[in-house]
């Protein structure tokens, strides 16, 4: 039986502290003091992930700890994620063998964040080839218009290697793009999904439904990882654990 341990992730963030030295004044200068992130995941059985030896001394954690301004450390983002994830994941495989972990965290932009080859309709040319990101590869979903390419692969590049623009891989999902323009200026109009070639594209399913780097990290390596809804933090978890 597979059992599923829940981690999830905190942020303690605006801890504010300020240091005294002998002989010092209370009274300092009008600051901010440091701020700290605190980043870690805590196991619903054992509290927080860590690692032990045979002595019960703790020898490895997944807890991340950044000091940030001017002259601290960077702000923190999905690399610095990506990197803590790999280290949980790391510690959880060592102290529970055979066992799968449910990762769960809140809709950031850290945790959502695509990788630099995802597909992003408004990042794309009208036409083929041109200063445009190379994106990668989809298969055409079941919910477009053409039954006929469900389920094909889509290229984006050509056979002269150049990126595909919105023109031709609409038409290739099945899509009729004549008479439309590219992108609408300054903005799309609210709730029109065919106002332009640039909108049409980005409401399709393999548009959609992308993997995260931070989801595919985890599931590569054979865990499963939920996001909460949007703007319901008292649906986290965490809210139920005490960190001290």
């Amino acid at each position: 039986m597979v059992h599923f341990p829940l981690v999830s992730l905190f942020y303690c963030i605006h801890l504010l502290f300020v240091r005294l030295e002998q002989g010092q004044s209370i009274l300092q200068k009008k600051s901010w003091g440091c701020l700290i992130h605190v980043s870690d995941f805590i196991n619903e059985e054992d509290g927080h992930l860590v690692q032990h030896n045979e002595h019960g001394d703790i020898v490895r954690d997944a807890q991340k700890v950044i000091y940030l301004g001017a002259s601290g450390d960077s702000w923190w983002d999905t690399q610095q994620l990506l990197a803590q994830v790999d280290t949980a994941i790391n510690i959880f495989d060592a102290t529970h063998p055979n066992c799968q972990a449910l990762f769960i965290f809140d809709q950031s932009s850290a945790h959502t964040s695509l990788g630099p080859d995802a597909l992003r309709a408004f990042d794309m040319n009208k036409g083929n080839g041109g200063k445009q990101q190379k994106q990668k590869d989809t298969i055409i979903p079941d919910t477009n218009p053409t039954v006929l390419m469900h389920g094909k692969l889509e290229k984006l590049t050509t056979e002269n290697s150049d990126v595909k623009g919105l023109q031709d891989v609409l038409e290739e999902h099945g899509f009729d793009t004549k008479g439309m323009h590219a992108k609408c200026a300054p903005i799309c109009p609210f709730k029109n999904d065919r106002c332009c070639m640039a909108c049409l594209l980005s409401k399709q399913d393999d548009f959609v439904n992308q993997t995260s780097m931070l989801e595919a990290a985890i599931t590569n390596r054979g865990h499963l990882c939920l996001f909460l809804p949007k703007f319901h933090c008292e649906l986290n978890p965490i809210k139920m654990v005490s960190v001290i």
